[in-house]
């Protein structure tokens, strides 16, 4: 048996007496949680929800150690597992130290220009908002994605480029009911 298929059965393992766990005795698994098994699982393993559940478990019990496994999530082919790993990747409520601006940029960049996803795209643009105090060159990547194939995605990017940032952080359910709402709304014009 390979390295991978061992800590892949491990991660499974662990899973399973996790979910099988009342919510309260969670926490109790927490130290035998098998950190370096669950971060290959997150980009290795067959079953794209174990996948996604391994990041979201890395997400709150690893986050500063588990950068550079999100990042690599980000390349995942399954959008649920690329959204959240997106979400890890900048999630910094879970980190114990501020997220390294150069660390992540380029590959965030990577998603806003060229993910295949536009619910991807679009939920990189607040994200790398967030991070625009510390690395300014960021606003030219909005000026570029306000020519996105996808409306609402490039209306974000206009948006964030103009300094609207309460447009360009909306979600992007937000976004298509707000779009929805004034189409609807719109009235004819009285002669």
């Amino acid at each position: 048996m390979s390295g991978h298929e061992t800590e892949l059965r491990v991660v499974d393992d662990f899973l399973r007496r996790w979910r099988g766990a009342p919510v309260k005795q969670r926490f109790r698994l927490v130290p035998d949680m098998p950190v370096g098994a669950i971060r290959v699982a997150a980009i290795h393993h067959s079953d794209p929800w174990v996948r996604r559940a391994c990041l979201t478990f890395l997400d709150h019990h690893a986050n500063d150690a588990s950068t550079r496994t999100f990042l690599d999530a980000l390349a995942d082919p399954v959008t649920p597992v690329r959204l959240t790993a997106l979400h890890a990747v900048s999630c910094e409520r879970c980190r114990d130290s501020p997220l390294c601006v150069a660390d992540v940029v380029p590959t965030l960049a990577g998603a806003l220009r060229a993910d295949p996803s536009p619910e991807v795209r679009h939920k990189a643009i607040p994200i790398l908002l967030g991070l625009a105090d510390r690395d300014p060159r960021i606003f030219e990547l909005f000026a570029d994605a306000a020519d996105d194939p996808d409306p609402l995605v490039s209306d974000a990017a206009r948006a964030a480029s103009d300094g609207r940032w309460r447009d360009a952080a909306r979600s992007r359910h937000d976004a298509i009911r707000r779009r929805r709402t004034r189409k609807g709304k719109a009235r004819p014009e009285r002669s």
